[in-house]
């Protein structure tokens, strides 16, 4: 892959990034409690559970979760995962018509994505999150509330395991919205749970001035 296809893939990514943000500053804006609105949700149907087809090969993505309602809208739950690193980037809840969902799924999924079972998926969030946090790195803040979208769904029940990480190993990618303080907080964290002097883990981030 020559600078440019990289330069492009880059651009890509950070692109479908600022959508997630875009997504989740929306969401801050519904009215009434987000709690109460996903508590609703989670006893509709499971209309779409779905995530990236390459999640564990370029190590982020956004698993979608989408319930019915009884107002004809999509209660969604969206999950911003870093299996190489961080688990659970983001996680926030927004209620949208089908179109609008088909065409965040394109924003989201142009490299496709897949079903997933939602027992899978809620194992693949919690067990995300797990990983994070044996390396110090807490799931964002709103996880817990979101992730009530699956209801009674029993993530014990699925079978698959998942393995986190990159060849081994943490690695860390700084975002492009990544403060220089959240950066310096994770290599912290992974100095002290992996050691980066002696290669416990990897990463790559923008150099200061």
């Amino acid at each position: 892959m020559d600078a440019a296809q990289r330069q492009r893939k880059l651009a890509a990514k950070a692109a479908r990034r600022k959508a997630v943000v875009t997504e989740k500053k929306k969401a801050e804006l519904l009215g009434g409690s987000v709690t109460s609105q996903i508590r609703v949700a989670a006893k509709g149907p499971i209309a779409r559970c779905t995530m990236p087809s390459n999640l564990f090969d370029v190590g982020i993505g956004v698993v979608i979760v989408a319930r019915k309602l009884p107002s004809g809208l999509l209660g969604c739950a969206f999950f911003l995962l870093d299996v190489f690193c961080l688990g659970v980037k983001e996680a926030f809840y927004r209620e949208v018509a089908a179109h609008e969902l088909k065409s965040h799924m394109e924003q989201q999924y142009t490299e496709g994505s897949k079903d997933i079972d939602p027992a899978c998926a809620r194992k693949l969030i919690r067990d995300a999150a797990a990983y994070a946090a044996s390396l110090g790195l807490p799931a964002a803040k709103d996880t817990p509330a979101v992730e009530a979208i699956f209801g009674d769904v029993d993530a014990a029940a699925c079978t698959e395991t998942f393995t986190f990480g990159k060849d081994g190993k943490p690695f860390f990618v700084a975002g492009p919205y990544d403060s220089p303080a959240r950066v310096r907080a994770v290599m912290q964290a992974l100095e002290k749970s992996h050691g980066l002097g002696g290669g416990g883990a990897d990463f790559i981030i923008p150099l200061e001035p």
